[in-house]
């Protein structure tokens, strides 16, 4: 075995072990802000867009650790997933695999812009109302659309990741057919997030990809060691 080819083997290994610590991370991703939303927050109801304007004042620092954890922390762990799934799955030029690498690299893109506008806009919304400006009620609606549009309200794209990749899986036999059977069921139910009258598709596709996170990971943690030197 050449110098270059052994390079390239311990550097695959090395990807292979750090996309595996990225699918086990994601999920907890997941779960912090289940525990953010879910359980430590209780945003007010009402009709009133001032109570729920006063109420994230006084939660600022939860709310920029859950987009944090939720978009930016995700969003890095999402980059090292996708090129470690693209190194790993990889065999020849595949334009099946190229497009399923292009949406989870446009997936990374979604959740980093989600994040950053998430911040920058709860905090300038915040700002005005401070100030009693009227524009922050039209920030609220305006930065909380543009989040959920952009970064977990439809699934469509991280959909399309999972989806790809796991037809290319079963076409290249590829890591175990049930992985890749679960993932495209996991896929399908990603995109059928466009149904927005349907909210149970999104918990559906949240579930079951937490699920799907964690058999990849423990996947590539096998796949290291197909990489000899």
């Amino acid at each position: 075995m050449n110098h270059n080819t052994t390079d390239k083997n311990v550097s695959n290994r090395s990807l292979m072990g750090w996309g595996a610590s990225a699918f086990f991370a994601m999920p907890l991703c997941y779960v912090g802000m289940f525990l953010i939303f879910g359980v430590a927050l209780s945003i007010p109801q009402s009709e009133s867009v001032n109570d729920k304007i006063a109420y994230i004042a006084t939660q600022e620092s939860m709310l920029s650790l859950a987009y944090i954890i939720g978009y930016l922390i995700f969003g890095t762990l999402l980059l090292i997933a996708v090129q470690a799934m693209h190194t790993r799955l990889t065999t020849s030029s595949s334009h099946l695999m190229n497009a399923a690498s292009a949406f989870g690299f446009i997936w990374v893109v979604l959740m980093m812009c989600s994040g950053m506008i998430a911040l920058t806009g709860m905090h300038t919304m915040l700002t005005l109302f401070a100030k009693g400006n009227s524009h922050a009620d039209t920030l609220f609606y305006v930065y909380t659309t543009m989040v959920k549009g952009l970064g977990g309200g439809i699934e469509l794209i991280g959909g399309m990741w999972v989806l790809l990749l796991s037809i290319f899986g079963l076409k290249t036999a590829q890591l175990a057919k049930g992985l890749h059977i679960f993932g495209v069921i996991v896929g399908v139910l990603g995109i059928l997030t466009v149904m927005q009258s349907v909210p149970e598709m999104k918990d559906a596709f949240g579930v079951s990809q937490i699920v799907w996170f964690i058999w990849m990971g423990i996947a590539l943690l096998k796949s290291r060691a197909e990489f000899t030197q």
